[in-house]
Parts: structure tokens; sequence; C-alpha cells
């Protein structure tokens, strides 16, 4: 899943909290565009192109952000997900069983999406995709777990900002010299059909589950919405053709390594975030250390990583299962969405045997209190 979620995204994207932006970030259009931007660009923009570009056409892209348009207006008219998160969006409309569910997709798609993202900063580092970028991705992954299980603090903010403006740039520099790598994947996605490439290009959009405002907040649910256009917007140009390169100079390969390292480096940031956010999905699934989540999660990772090398998926193929995860949390908090609120327990009246015994009504105030809390 996104590329850079931290307890903190898919997926794809900036390292926040799957469990929702932090209440207060903001008001208006500008607040509402930031955040969603924020929350949806990340590693994907340098992971999707180099998996799927060129795509058979932009409108894909267009139609995959349309279609979360609308799910952002259906989940906005129920309160949103940006104060509470989507995990206790989902507790609070479907109930505890359904919310597990949601934490066990954050899970499952962050696990399988690091396979993806150690094979692409292998690639990028080697420029190429054969079994030297598997067993470099190997290495990416495992040092990426290392470094989750001895230093569990992320990035501050303003490292996030800065990693998020070296990966625009990187990408936008990858573009002017004619694309990303020479063939990681492209090749593999030849022929598949438009909804197909939907599913990875998911990878890009996680993020945006937890910053969608309630739509009281007009403006800066029209800053949301202007937020997903300029992120479709931006991988439409990235997903594009390449621009026409005639007879690149000699430097444009020393340039090209570069760039190449460069993006490596920041995808194993993103790879090491996105097994922590992992860990504290794992933590709350079985109540068991972060440490151990670490671990649970680069065992899945790898294992997905030796299955696609022994069959020989490209990146494209990788991105699927964090895509399909993302499909199926977007799916769930819709669901969620047109449902009512669950009532919440109220406290009963003192009866005459609550004041026979004056410690009955505060253990029951207690208890109930305990019961109404919304968790996440």
């Amino acid at each position: 899943m996104s590329p850079g979620r931290a307890p903190a995204a898919a997926a794809g994207a900036a390292p926040v909290a799957p469990s929702g932006a932090a209440p207060g970030t903001g008001d208006g259009w500008s607040a509402g565009a930031a955040q969603a931007l924020g929350a949806v660009l990340g590693a994907g923009a340098l992971l999707l192109p180099a998996a799927l570009a060129p795509q058979p056409g932009p409108w894909t892209g267009v139609a995959v952000a349309g279609v979360l348009a609308g799910w952002c207006l259906l989940v906005a008219a129920a309160g949103g997900t940006a104060d509470a998160g989507p995990v206790a969006f989902v507790r609070d409309r479907l109930g505890p069983g359904p919310a597990r569910a949601a934490t066990a997709l954050y899970f499952g798609g962050f696990a399988t999406g690091q396979a993806g993202v150690a094979l692409g900063a292998a690639g990028f580092a080697l420029g190429d995709s054969g079994w030297r970028a598997y067993a470099a991705a190997a290495g990416v992954l495992c040092s990426a777990a290392a470094s989750a299980w001895f230093a569990p603090r992320g990035l501050s903010p303003a490292g996030r900002r800065l990693r998020l403006a070296a990966v625009l740039a990187l990408a936008v520099a990858w573009r002017v010299l004619g694309g990303p790598l020479p063939g990681p994947g492209a090749e593999d996605r030849a022929g598949w059909a438009a909804l197909l490439v939907a599913v990875p290009l998911l990878f890009g959009w996680v993020g945006l589950e937890g910053a969608v405002p309630a739509a009281a907040r007009r403006r800066t649910l029209g800053g949301t919405l202007l937020g997903i256009a300029l992120a479709a917007a931006l991988y439409c140009v990235l997903l594009g053709p390449p621009p026409a390169v005639s007879a690149p100079p000699p430097a444009a390969a020393a340039v090209g390594a570069t760039l190449g390292i460069g993006s490596a480096a920041l995808c194993w940031t993103y790879c090491r975030t996105n097994l922590q956010a992992t860990a504290a999905r794992w933590t709350e699934l079985t109540g068991r250390t972060r440490r151990g989540g670490v671990v649970a999660a680069a065992l899945i990772a790898l294992g997905v990583l030796v299955l696609g090398g022994a069959a020989r998926w490209g990146l494209p193929a990788l991105l699927i299962g964090p895509g399909a995860a993302t499909a199926a949390l977007y799916t769930l908090i819709a669901v969620a969405a047109v449902r009512r609120p669950r009532p919440r327990p109220r406290p009963q009246e003192p009866t005459d045997h609550d004041h026979a015994d004056p410690g009955h009504s505060e253990r029951a105030a207690h208890v109930l209190e305990g019961a109404a809390r919304p968790a996440g």
C-alpha cells in the first residue's frame, strides 16, 4: 500500500497516519488541497511511472480520479474521515468487526506493497529488472526492516515535506530525460486492460481515505477536490508518453545514474516508513510488540518478492496487491458512509438500588463511558 505512510500510505504517498489526519490542520481551499496532495503524493510519483508508463491513455487515470472524487463527496456527506480517521469512521457505523477488517487491509496492503517499493529501489539503482534487481531488492527490504527495528522514530513533519519535494523534483527530472528506468516493468504491462491498469494505479492514491473533511466544511472539501484534480493531472503527465529526446548528450548517462541512486535512496526511506506503519497495525490487530510487527511485515514482503522473482513478475504485478487492498478499503469506507452511525449507550437514571449502593452509580458510569469512548 501507500509507499509512504507511517502510523502514518500505501501505498504510495506521504507518511501520514492511515488512521487519519490530525484534527485542526487548517481550513479553507488551500488547507484542503495541501492535505489531499500531502496524503496521496509520495513514492508513487516515482514507482508508478517506472511500472506503468506509458499508460494506454490518459483516460484510465482520469477515470480513477473521477471515481475517487465521487467517493470523497459520499464520505464527506457522512461526516468525513479527516478528524477521527477511517478506521474509527468504519467502527462508528459498522461496528468493531469491519473496523478490524479495515486495519487488516492496512496491514496486508502495507506489507505486500513493500515488495514493490524494494524492487523499485533496486531497479532505480541498477537500471534493470532482472534477477539482480530481485536480489538487491531483498537487501533493500532487509536493511529497511533493520532500521525500522532499531530506530522506531519516523521523520519529522519538516523531514517529510523535504522528502516529498525531493520525490517530485526527481519525478520531473525523469520526465525531462525521457522517462524513468530502461524498462523496469512497462513491457510486463503490455496488453493489460485499462481496468487492470487501474488497480496498481490505486497504489498512488493511498492516504486520501484519511483526508476527507466533512461536507459542512465546504471550502476545505472544495480544496480536497482541487487536490485530487491536481494529483490526477500530475499522474497524467508522469504516466504519459515520454517527450521525444534526440541524441542525448554523453553526460545524460551520468545524470541518469545520479537520479537513479537518489530515487533508490528515497524509495528505501519510504520502505522503512511503511514497515513502521505496518508494525503499528500489527500491534492493533494482535496486541503484540511493534518489533514483532516489523519482522512479520518484512517476512511477508520478502515472501512476495521471492514469489515474484520465481514467477518473473515485474513491478506492475507486484503493485496489484497493495492496489487491491486500497480498492477494498475504499469500498468498505463507502459502505460505512451509507450506513447511519451506531447508537451509543446512554447512562440510565439512578434507581433506588443505586442509592442503596453509592458506589454502584460511579461504577456503572465508568463502564458506559468506556463502552462509548470512540477508539482509534
